[in-house]
């Protein structure tokens, strides 16, 4: 009677296996990883301070900011400033204080006034114009904001939607207006620029695995929202006390902690 034997495995083929078993073994440690990961979504309407908490996740637990970073920044800081007064000078004529204004204030004024006025052909180029303004009228910026006069136009900032940690980019407009700025923490936590698509950043906190993501939070941009809910560990909802006074900026009708209520019932019942 015969007696069977397998034959002895070849270099080859015990490389191809273990090969094979390595990477079964990656595989399932990365779908161990993906199943424990705690998925968070920031959520609320524009402006609210969605993108503030990002920025803040990123400080405390990302990558120093890349010089890249730090430029696009230092642009979103100057343009802020730009459309802060562009909010905030047509104040001047509906609350009749042109006549209020010293010589010297009036004179900044009409300057800031025909400065924003300008419009360029594409948004790109308005938007190197307006991080422009800042650096050459920063003399004309610095003596409307001290003046007395002005204070009546800050008094009304809410009923045209200006953002009040602005403030801080006009009382450091020096350093803000240099050709060498560069942005700090709080200028890069206060700088406003509005997210039109979702963004997502991973973290490693306290040996967990953490992924982050914000939203536009205007009308247009929340049907965008939805893929975001798969696999969702939590929620943050983000409201602003701040804007109890103001109203949307796409609909100048709907007070903004309205708008807050009512959008957070519709996330809380998933409708």
């Amino acid at each position: 009677m015969g007696v069977c034997s397998s034959s002895p495995e070849s270099p080859e083929a015990k490389a191809a296996r273990e090969q094979s078993a390595a990477i079964e073994k990656q595989m399932e440690e990365a779908q161990k990883m993906e199943e424990e990961k705690i998925k968070i979504l920031l959520l609320g309407a524009g402006e609210s301070g969605k993108s503030t908490i990002f920025k803040q996740f990123q400080i405390l637990y990302g990558a120093p900011r890349s010089n890249k970073d730090l430029k696009m920044f230092a642009a979103a800081v100057r343009n802020n400033i730009t459309v802060l007064l562009k909010r905030l000078i047509p104040l001047v004529g509906s609350l009749k204080l042109e006549e209020k204004f010293e010589p010297n204030e009036r004179a900044a004024y009409n300057k800031i006034l025909e400065t924003i006025s300008g419009q360029k052909s594409s948004p790109a180029e308005q938007a190197v114009a307006d991080a422009a303004i800042p650096v050459n009228l920063k003399e004309e910026i610095q003596t409307l904001f001290q003046s007395k006069t002005w204070e009546s136009v800050w008094a009304q900032r809410s009923t045209v939607n200006a953002i009040d940690r602005h403030q801080l980019f006009i009382d450091e407009i020096e350093a803000i207006a240099a050709p060498d700025y560069v942005p700090t923490v709080q200028h890069i936590l206060r700088a406003r620029i509005r997210t039109t698509n979702a963004v997502h950043e991973e973290y490693d906190i306290g040996g967990r695995r953490f992924e982050i993501y914000d939203v536009g939070g205007q009308r247009s941009e929340r049907k965008k929202w939805m893929p975001l809910f798969d696999k969702v560990t939590a929620i943050i909802f983000v409201a602003a006390l701040s804007e109890y006074d103001q109203k949307l900026q796409e609909d100048l009708r709907m007070n903004r902690m309205v708008e807050a209520i009512g959008l957070f019932k519709s996330v809380v019942n998933h409708d």
